[in-house]
């Protein structure tokens, strides 16, 4: 989220984003999603350089911090391997950072310690995010000796200019390498990330990019909107006023041109920053979008397991210093009848087929009824939200716009009969539903 106040979403009306395009998939599909049970999420806190743009928890990469974060990894799984037991993982992801900054030998050291304490079905989705330029034949074959079956690249751009103004070190052709060793390795779940939208950021080099990113012919594609975090080199000179966005209008042309694109090449919008082939979705991200329980170890992990939700502190020092300690490494929140209605909700409106009971214990969707029933009404009333068979779901043409959605909906919730008047006013003026808008991807 940006770091400055946002304006009251009741007063703020959203304009539509109409994404034509030939194919369409309302995912996830139900396969996929009753295969998201449980995750475990494994922070990996190093990297060779901070990209320009990134606000996550990482540094660089020394024997010293190495042997404290795998000593730190030991000591937090012993910690939270008892509240585990008797849970089988169905997904895994080693995320960052970057994981593949890790040496194939103290890669297996981390998995090795994994697999001690927790148990990770068989046919587990194991996802672990990589650079490009680290790809190198003994990590991979170290990988996939560890499990990993799934490979996320982060290539952001094919635009050697865009790379350097990113802080990004792989060059334009590096990528395509990377792609083609994790093939002859045997890998055959591969994932790219694109960004959109940031300064300086166009619409014919994301075509170009675009189409170098489909010509390596992945099973998944993320394609994610700049958002300017204070703190960060870009972020705070986009803050600051001395680099300037593409503004809403361009940035929602680009990301009709990205859907239209990928449909027609077969990959389907199953979350709004998220498209695949059919049977692509990722498993470990749906655990999320589904809000269900997920283990999340490492400085800055989070996580969500028997009715608690947990942080654990951002910076590797006091994370490894509160467990040699002894001392608890998180901070702690209990959910709430309120807090699992808007967390269902919010997640699941990301989703392209929507929020719906299916995917929820009735006792858990009987308080998202209680809270929302009204709401859901309001919007399928106004275009916001279009009915499904068992929930709801944010039209395609709003796609691009559905946390300005999500939003309002939130807002009306807590104060219905504020929006039911400003809604009946604003129709009395014949002010509609697309009148302006703000958009934002996260």
């Amino acid at each position: 989220m940006e770091s400055h106040p946002e304006p009251d979403p009741l007063n703020r009306p959203v304009r539509p984003v109409t994404a034509v395009a030939p194919r369409d998939l309302d995912g996830p599909s139900p396969a996929a999603s009753a295969a998201a049970r449980l995750g475990l999420y494994v922070h990996v806190p190093f990297c060779a350089v901070r990209c320009t743009y990134c606000d996550f928890s990482s540094g660089a990469l020394s024997a010293r911090a190495l042997e404290r974060y795998l000593s730190g990894m030991d000591r937090e799984t012993s910690r939270r391997a008892p509240d585990a037991d008797g849970s089988t993982f169905t997904s895994v992801f080693f995320g960052g950072g970057t994981p593949s900054a890790l040496s194939a030998r103290h890669f297996r050291r981390l998995v090795a310690t994994l697999r001690s304490r927790f148990a990770i079905a068989p046919d587990a989705e194991i996802t672990l995010e990589a650079n490009p330029e680290s790809v190198r034949p003994a990590l991979l074959d170290a990988w996939s000796e560890g499990g990993v079956n799934r490979l996320s690249f982060g290539v952001q751009s094919f635009d050697s200019d865009e790379l350097t103004r990113l802080g990004r070190i792989h060059d334009a052709a590096r990528p395509g390498e990377a792609v083609a060793l994790a093939r002859e390795h045997g890998f055959r779940r591969l994932s790219l990330d694109l960004m959109f939208g940031f300064p300086g950021h166009d619409g014919e080099r994301f075509a170009a990019s675009l189409e170098r990113a489909l010509e390596l012919d992945p099973e998944h594609l993320s394609a994610y909107c700049f958002i300017p975090e204070a703190g960060t080199p870009m972020g705070d000179d986009v803050l600051r006023g001395r680099l300037d966005l593409p503004d809403a209008d361009r940035q929602a042309d680009l990301y009709r041109s990205l859907t239209a694109r990928l449909a027609a090449a077969g990959y389907g919008c199953y979350e709004t920053s998220n498209f695949c082939r059919p049977g692509a979705e990722a498993r470990h991200n749906l655990v999320y979008w589904l809000r269900r329980d997920y283990l999340g170890l490492g400085p800055s992990a989070h996580g969500l397991w028997q009715g608690t939700r947990y942080g654990n502190h951002y910076a590797t020092e006091r994370w490894a210093a509160a467990l040699e300690a002894g001392r608890p490494c998180d901070e702690r929140e209990a959910e709430s009848a309120r807090s699992r209605a808007d967390e269902i909700v919010m997640l699941g409106l990301r989703l392209s087929r929507g929020v719906g009971a299916a995917d929820h214990p009735p006792g858990r969707w009987r308080e998202v009824s209680d809270r929302f029933s009204a709401a859901f009404r309001t919007g399928i009333a106004t275009g916001r939200l279009a009915p499904t068979a068992d929930g709801v779901k944010i039209p395609r043409r709003h796609r691009f716009v559905a946390d300005e959605v999500i939003a309002w909906l939130m807002a009306l919730a807590d104060r219905p009969e504020r929006v039911r008047c400003a809604s009946r006013e604003r129709h009395s003026r014949g002010v509609g539903f697309d009148s302006r808008a703000t958009a934002s991807v996260t």
